[in-house]
C-alpha cells in the first residue's frame, strides 16, 4: 500500500463502509445460506466469492484497523495457532483427506476473523454484526416455522448447513441471546427495544421446539451469569421467573422427558451414546499425544470404542472431546485458551477500566495505564457517546464486556454436548470480542499493547502509555 495523506476519523469510516455493508453480507450467506430458499442466489458461487473477495480487500482497502493495533490484543495469535496446529496433523491424520477437509473448512473461518477483526473499528459497526446475527437466525426460523409451531416434533433446518441440526441451531442461539439483552438495554428506540426482547422470547421457544438439552443447559447458564453480574438482581429474577413461565406454558411433555435423561443418562441411548464417545476420545489421546487427527474422530472410534458401545460408528458429540481425540491434549489447551482467554481479556480489561477511572482510588499514575480524552469527537454512529459522562461510558463499556462473556459461556456450556470444535463460532466470536476490546480501549485512551506486556501480579510492569487513535483518528491511522 502506497503511503500517503492520513485520513481523518471520518475519512476512513466513509472510504471502509462499503466494506463494512460487504462483511455483513458474508455473515449473513455464512449463516442463513440463503440460496438454500431462492435457488437463483445458487447460480453464482457466493458462499466463496463473498468472503474471498472481501479478505483480498482487507489487505488493501483504506480506513481498516491497522495491524499492529489488532496484534496488540494477545487473543489476535491464538485463532492462526488453532489453524496451524490443525494444518500439521495433515502430516499424521489417520486419513489426511479429512484433515485437509477440515483445514481448509478453518481456514476460511479464520478468513473471517480477520476480516472482523479489520472492519469493525467502531462501536456502532459491532452491533450491527450482533444484528445481522440474529438476523440470520430469524431468517433460518421464518424458512422453518416448523420448529416453533410443532414443538411436540424435532424438527430440522433444511438447507442451512452447520446450523441444519436442531441442537447446533440451538447452541447458536445461546450465544446470541446475551448480544440480544446488551442490544435491548442500550437501544434508545423503544420499538426497537420491544422487538429485541421479542427475540429473547423467540431464543426461547426455538430452544424448547428443538428439544436440545445441551442448549437448554447452556441458556440456563448465561442466565445465571448475567443474573450474576446484573446490578438490578430483582429485575433480573423477574425476567428469570418470565421466562421459566414461558417454558412452562409452551414446552410439551417431551421436552420434559428428554431433560430427565440428563441425570439418568444409563436409561436413554443417545445419552449413552454420549458417555461412550467421550471415553474413546480419552483413549484416543491417551494412544496418541497429538491426537489421531483433525476430522479423524469416527473413523477411529470402532477401535477404541467400548465393547458395550450402541452403535460401531459416531462422532465425539462434545467439542472438548472431539479435540481431545483429534488434537490431544495440545489441541484441547489451544481450545481453551480460545475461549477462556478471551474471557479472561474482557475481565482483565474491565478491571483497568475500573482501576483507571478518574476518582478510583485504585488508580495508580505509574502502574495503570493513563485514561486520556480522544482528540476527537467520534462519529454520529457512537449515538453521541461523548456526550455521555465518564462515568456513564465505563459502565457502558463494561457491560459490553460482561455480556460478550456471557455468550461464551453460552457456547462453552452447550458445546461440551456437541462436535462444534471447527464451526464458525469460536473465530467470529474471537474477532468480535478484540474488536470490543479495541474500541472500548480507545474510548477510555488505553493501550492494549501496555496491556499485553504487563507483568505478572506481584512483579514489575511498565507505566501506562497513551494509546494511539482507531484508524483514521486525526494524526494516525491508514494511508492511502
Amino acid at each position: 500500500m502506497r503511503r500517503g495523506r492520513v485520513l481523518s476519523e471520518q475519512e476512513a469510516e466513509q472510504k471502509s463502509k462499503p466494506f463494512y455493508w460487504w462483511l455483513l453480507l458474508v455473515i449473513f450467506f455464512e449463516y442463513a445460506r440463503p440460496a438454500s430458499y431462492f435457488p437463483p442466489l445458487g447460480i453464482l458461487p457466493l458462499n466463496s466469492a463473498l468472503p474471498l473477495g472481501l479478505m483480498l480487500a482487507t489487505f488493501f482497502a483504506p480506513g481498516m484497523r491497522p495491524v499492529q493495533d489488532i496484534f496488540k490484543d494477545r487473543m489476535a495469535i491464538w485463532p492462526l495457532l488453532y489453524l496451524l496446529f490443525i494444518f500439521v496433523s495433515l502430516f499424521y491424520a489417520t486419513i489426511t483427506t479429512r484433515a485437509y477437509t477440515v483445514f481448509t473448512l478453518v481456514l476460511g473461518y479464520v478468513f473471517i476473523f480477520w476480516m472482523i477483526v479489520r472492519i469493525v473499528t467502531t462501536e456502532a459497526r459491532l452491533r450491527g454484526m450482533f444484528i445481522v446475527l440474529i438476523f440470520s437466525h430469524l431468517f433460518l426460523l421464518a424458512m422453518n416455522p416448523a420448529v416453533v409451531l410443532d414443538p411436540s416434533n424435532r424438527n430440522y433446518i433444511a438447507g442451512a448447513s452447520f446450523l441444519g441440526d436442531g441442537n447446533d441451531f440451538s447452541l447458536s442461539l445461546c450465544l446470541l441471546a446475551p448480544l440480544a439483552v446488551l442490544l435491548a438495554l442500550h437501544t434508545k428506540n423503544n420499538m426497537a427495544r420491544l422487538l429485541l426482547w421479542g427475540v429473547m422470547g423467540m431464543v426461547l421457544l426455538a430452544i424448547i421446539g428443538t428439544q436440545s438439552r445441551g442448549a437448554t443447559l447452556g441458556i440456563a447458564a448465561v442466565f445465571g451469569y448475567l443474573w450474576l453480574q446484573s446490578n438490578r438482581k430483582g429485575l433480573g429474577l423477574f425476567a428469570i421467573i418470565m421466562a421459566l413461565l414461558i417454558v412452562l406454558a409452551y414446552a410439551p411433555p417431551v421436552y420434559f422427558q428428554r431433560l430427565g435423561t440428563i441425570t439418568s443418562y444409563q436409561t436413554e441411548s443417545s445419552a449413552e451414546g454420549r458417555i461412550q464417545a467421550w471415553k474413546a476420545g480419552a483413549r484416543m489421546a491417551g494412544d496418541n499425544v497429538l491426537g489421531v487427527g483433525a476430522g479423524n474422530f469416527p473413523n477411529n472410534f470402532p477401535r477404541y470404542r467400548s465393547d458395550d458401545a450402541p452403535v460401531r460408528w459416531m462422532t465425539a458429540h462434545s467439542m472438548y472431546f472431539l479435540i481431545l481425540g483429534e488434537l490431544g491434549i495440545l489441541g484441547l489447551l489451544l481450545l481453551l485458551k480460545l475461549l477462556l482467554g478471551n474471557m479472561w481479556e474482557n475481565m482483565r480489561l474491565r478491571r483497568w477500566l475500573v482501576r483507571s477511572a478518574p476518582g478510583s482510588k485504585t488508580t495508580d499514575p505509574v502502574t495503570s495505564p493513563k485514561v486520556v480524552r480522544p482528540a476527537a469527537r467520534r462519529g454520529r454512529r457512537e449515538e453521541a457517546r461523548d456526550e455521555d459522562t465518564p462515568a456513564q461510558q465505563l459502565q457502558h463499556s463494561v457491560t459490553i464486556l460482561r455480556f460478550m462473556n456471557g455468550s461464551v459461556i453460552g457456547f462453552c456450556v452447550a458445546g461440551a454436548f456437541l462436535s462444534v470444535a471447527y464451526y464458525p463460532h469460536i473465530f467470529v466470536l474471537t474477532g468480535l470480542m478484540i474488536s470490543a476490546r479495541c474500541i472500548v480501549a480507545q474510548r477510555h485512551g488505553l493501550d492494549l499493547g501496555v496491556l499485553k506486556g504487563t507483568a505478572a501480579k506481584g512483579r514489575s510492569r511498565r507505566p501506562g502509555r497513551v494509546l494511539p487513535p482507531l484508524p483514521g483518528a486525526e494524526g494516525q491511522g491508514p494511508t492511502t
